[in-house]
């Protein structure tokens, strides 16, 4: 008796240590839970898997998601794009040996292509499947790459070599070996699980099989105690072999396939009126599983066969009232979806980054502050009592001074120098302590002796030479010289009191003293000279003041102001920074810092930061509760972790490796690519037309630690870097050119993703066009050149040719004039006059005769003549022509008054072979009785000088036949020739000519003269 009960404590407390240590271990998760609010297409989650790049894959009845430890992004079918996935209702999911992702969705397959986030679909034929759109399950790959997908009434086959669906044969075995009867509940296979290098598991409503995939020879291995398999379904192949399978409601089964045994198991507890369900199974760790009810989650030790809560205190719902879940267990993650208004949760084991180190204090004493040596010996204060302690982990020890004072003051700084000697300053006093012994010696006589109750001693800082020099708030500086024993008051002139902070820069051999109404003054330790800054020179602002100064020894220095932020400033250059909460802070309000590692870790009223200066990266801490107890001066302690008091009996230290945590890197990737507004499959260079010019690029980070806003940077073409708002780079009407796209986080500037986006030109403004253009000009150019230079040859050749022409016809013009029947017309008249003794009438005719003859010589130089001169010649002729007929007829030349005719240029000689005409076979034929009349008439309309000779003779066509009669042949080439010269002037000169010949008539339609018209037009001015 007394053994059983014995062995019944020995069980019941190994029990209650198990749950315990599992239960703490449970705390060290962290919770968060996703909804359709934070990006999750449904409700309704069905199937998760991660790939092996570190994406979650859920798939649902609206689109497949995928979560990369930050945020969501969901794939949908798109009924305008045939890269999109085949259904929007997602089922199972696999990723082959090749790396292929693979989904089964309500109209088939779907293969993922990572590269360009599209998908190849692919759907059986009606050979294959009679009905189409019936929901797919599991899927598994065998040994010849082929994909088994499980599904409604049969077990499809689908080989991505020949891209052809197959039925497996299952439905053909089960119904002709009788296993299946009555076809009930569509012939569902739940389950595909591996088995074997070379077969396969099958889960059906019908029982459970097992399939040789060389072969396709299936066995059965029935359940007598079992009819309807139906929500029965593999979760879990432990390493033995055995198969755990979850039900509906049933609870669960194994079955060992080596001894060929069910084994059937109930749930002792459950919620009341809910089903008896398991719906999934995972391994947890080595010697635990992690089993999903409907109600929650449990741990079932394996040796043991113990279940225990796995976390009620977390905020999940407390009864999985619809749809299936499942768990997944990834390292310290565990994922959860179902269906509901919590349809995933992702658990997260905190790391702890917080210590509490309750200090052995003697009843009645509490710590009101205290500190850690390098040797783990904790220094303590009860303000109370004076009293200051030294503590190991056991006990601690009342310090007394020299005079066996226990009373030594309130604690304020410990300090430990270069040398290894251990000092600390009260209100009042400055000691030197010997750990060893445990005893303190006052170094502060000298000052005391002036007994002023003012006195507040705080930090120490060491120079370079071993001066240890302590702020006191009041006077500024007190100084223990190298190897002296006792303070002394390092007075540099300096006014202002209420110092707050003191620190030595190593790096340029300088005291840094703030002072809460001056600012910051800059001390030569060496001649005491210093320079003032004030608050407004380094933080722009005269509200607050300096709270604290650190330093890392090498230039680089923080001052933490009130209220108002951190300044960092490098001692050489004295350029200061300001960052606020707009830069990273999680509060302006900033306290104390302290320097470790390369780290700056300084206290909030929010709690406690970190800030790696070489990276510029702020880290704040607020998954971590105890972080917002960092609120006053923290230190290292022995092992390097940042450590502060935590009244009333405690150290808290924060491990300052848990910041590697933070510091993880994250994987950047290409989210989504929108073109004007479409989604278009994702590359690493994108080429469009001019028109299509409007990008949207969004981006994501593979990790479980996120990266904010703020720390995504793009740049474009080598420009300055720009924060990445919300997660996008957009890029609106982009001019043709090439956009090179960076985007990195600016922690880790190494790993940069990029992009290409090259905009081509419309054709009439790309190099090709622009070459052909010049191309062509210039062969037009040169083209046009040479027809030019043999156009003006042959210009130079036509106008030689007409030139030569001109200058015979002005020969043969000259020569009609000056016809030998003329000259010896007038010869003979000469003669007459002389015989009749007529000399005046003959010497008078002799002069015209010889100034007509000088005119025409004259006129036959030029190629033009003014119109003037051409009239002079033409009375001149008429005159000589009236004296030899005996003024036989009548002759007026009339000329408008506004004709210019000295500033009119026409050909010379034009007019007188009309004019003869006129005369001689118009007038001189008429009869003698008849009035003879020639009228020249000279007129201007514009530019057109119209010069009418008219005659009252008898007309061309009697003329004609007179001089038929006559048997003169003569040719008159005179009228000829004038009508030549003028074509050929025409065609050198800007000038158009026309002449009319019009026959008159009188009223009883006789001839009654003939009438020329000469219309001349200048195209140039007249002159």
């Amino acid at each position: 008796m007394q053994y059983h009960l014995f062995r019944f404590w020995f069980i019941l407390a190994i029990h209650i240590f198990w749950l315990h240590s599992h239960l703490f271990a449970q705390e060290n998760y962290h919770t968060n839970i996703y909804t359709i609010k934070d990006g999750l297409s449904s409700e309704l989650c069905r199937s998760m898997y991660r790939d092996k790049t570190g994406f979650l894959w859920i798939s649902t009845d609206k689109g497949l998601n995928r979560f990369d430890g930050n945020s969501f992004y969901t794939f949908r079918h798109r009924s305008d794009d045939k890269h999109s996935i085949a259904n929007n209702s997602c089922n199972g999911m696999l990723e082959d040996s090749k790396g292929r992702f693979w989904v089964n969705t309500d109209d088939g397959l779907s293969l993922f292509n990572p590269k360009t986030q599209t998908f190849k679909n692919y759907s059986p034929d009606t050979s294959v499947m009679l009905i189409q759109g019936i929901s797919y399950t599991e899927m598994m790959e065998d040994q010849n790459g082929r994909i088994w997908i499980g599904g409604y009434y049969d077990v499809l086959i689908f080989d991505p070599k020949t891209e052809k669906f197959g039925k497996s044969g299952w439905f053909d075995y089960a119904k002709n070996k009788g296993i299946i009867r009555i076809e009930q509940r569509n012939s569902i296979t739940q389950s595909i699980k591996r088995k074997s290098e070379t077969e396969l598991w099958l889960m059906t409503v019908y029982g459970l099989f097992s399939v040789h995939t060389p072969t396709n020879t299936y066995t059965y291995y029935p359940n007598p105690n079992l009819d309807d398999y139906f929500a029965f379904a593999i979760h879990y192949i432990d390493s033995s072999g055995k198969l755990w399978i979850g039900t509906y409601d049933q609870c669960y089964y194994t079955f060992d396939p080596k001894l060929g045994t069910w084994s059937h198991f109930t749930w002792p507890e459950r919620v009341k009126g809910s089903a008896d369900a398991v719906l999934d199974i995972k391994a947890f760790d080595e010697k635990t599983l992690l089993f999903t009810r409907l109600d929650n989650l449990y741990l079932y030790d394996i040796q043991s066969g113990v279940f225990t809560l796995f976390d009620r205190k977390e905020n999940l719902d407390t009864h999985f009232s619809v749809g299936i879940s499942q768990t997944l267990v990834s390292g310290d993650e565990i994922f959860i979806i179902k269906a509901g208004n919590q349809p995933f949760v992702h658990l997260s084991k905190k790391t702890k980054k917080t210590k509490k180190t309750k200090i052995p204090l003697p009843k009645n004493y509490i710590n009101n502050h205290s500190y850690i040596t390098t040797n783990g010996v904790i220094l303590t204060s009860d303000w109370d009592k004076n009293a200051i302690l030294a503590c190991d982990s056991v006990s601690c020890i009342e310090l007394m001074d020299e005079n066996k004072s226990r009373k030594l003051g309130n604690l304020q700084l410990h300090f430990q120098s270069k040398t290894g000697e251990h000092f600390f300053s009260t209100s009042l006093h400055v000691y030197k302590w010997s750990i060893t012994e445990n005893t303190v010696q006052r170094v502060s006589q000298k000052y005391i002796e002036i007994d002023d109750p003012k006195t507040e001693f705080r930090n120490f800082v060491e120079d370079i030479r071993g001066n240890i020099y302590v702020r006191e708030r009041s006077k500024g500086i007190f100084i223990l010289k190298y190897g002296k024993k006792d303070l002394e008051y390092f007075d540099c002139g300096i006014q202002g009191g209420n110092f707050s902070a003191i620190h030595y820069d190593k790096a340029s051999d300088r005291l840094w003293l703030a002072s809460e109404k001056n600012g910051l003054f800059i001390i030569d330790p060496l001649t005491c000279s210093f320079k003032n800054y004030s608050l407004a020179n380094l933080a722009q602002t005269n509200k607050g003041f300096i709270y604290d100064i650190s330093g890392d020894g090498h230039g680089n220095i923080f001052l933490l102001i009130s209220n108002r932020g951190m300044i960092r400033i490098n001692s050489h250059d004295m350029i200061p920074k300001i960052y606020t909460t707009s830069d990273g802070l999680i509060s302006d309000a900033v306290k104390y810092g302290h320097i470790n590692n390369d780290i700056f870790w300084f206290t909030s009223e929010s709690g406690l930061m970190a800030f790696d200066y070489r990276n510029d990266r702020f880290y704040s801490f607020e998954n971590d509760p105890d972080s917002k107890l960092f609120t006053y001066r923290i230190f290292s302690d022995d092992k390097g972790s940042i450590t502060q008091n935590l009244y009333p009996e405690h150290l808290i230290s924060f491990d300052h490796n848990a910041l590697i945590h933070y510091q993880s890197k994250a994987k950047i990737y290409l989210k989504e690519v929108k073109l004007s507004g479409n989604i278009i499959p994702n590359d690493s260079i994108f080429k469009v037309d001019y028109h299509q010019n409007n990008f949207v690029f969004l981006f994501g980070n593979i990790g479980s630690i996120g990266l904010s806003n703020k720390e995504f940077q793009y740049s474009i073409n080598g420009e300055s870097w720009q924060a990445l708002e919300n997660s996008t780079v957009s890029l609106y009407n982009l001019s043709p050119g090439t956009y090179q796209i960076k985007v990195v986080s600016k922690f880790d500037t190494k790993n940069i993703f990029l992009l290409k986006v090259i905009v081509i030109p419309p054709w009439w403004k790309t190099i090709w066009f622009y070459s052909t253009i010049i191309v062509l000009t210039l062969i037009t150019g040169y083209a046009a050149y040479k027809k030019r230079i043999t156009s003006i040859k042959k210009e130079e050749s036509e106008k030689n040719s007409l030139k030569q022409r001109i200058t015979e016809i002005e020969m043969t013009a000259l020569r009609a004039q000056m016809n030998p029947h003329f000259i010896f017309n007038c010869l003979n008249s000469i003669n007459r006059f002389i015989l009749v003794h007529d000399t005046e009438v003959a010497s008078e005719y002799l002069t015209k005769f010889s100034r007509l003859i000088r005119m025409i010589l004259d006129g036959s130089r030029e190629d033009f003549i003014t119109l003037d001169k051409e009239i002079d010649a033409l009375r001149l002729y008429i005159e000589m022509e009236s004296m030899r007929f005996q003024d036989s007829f009548e002759w007026r030349i009339d000329i408008d008054s506004n004709v210019q005719i000295e500033n009119i240029l026409i050909p010379p000689v034009l007019l007188q072979p009309y004019v003869e005409n006129a005369i001689w076979h118009g007038l001189m034929q008429a009869p003698s009785d008849y009035v003879k009349k020639l009228m020249i008439n000279i007129t201007q309309l514009d530019n057109i000088i119209n010069i009418a000779i008219e005659d009252n003779g008898i007309g061309r066509q009697k003329a004609f036949q007179l001089k038929s009669k006559n048997g003169n042949k003569r040719k008159s080439h005179g009228i000829a020739m004038t009508e030549e010269r003028l074509k050929l002037m025409q065609k050198i000169q800007n000038i158009t000519a026309k002449v009319n010949i019009e026959d008159l008539f009188d009223l009883q339609n006789n001839p009654s003269g003939t009438k020329v018209n000469i219309s001349i037009r200048f195209y140039k001015n007249i002159v």
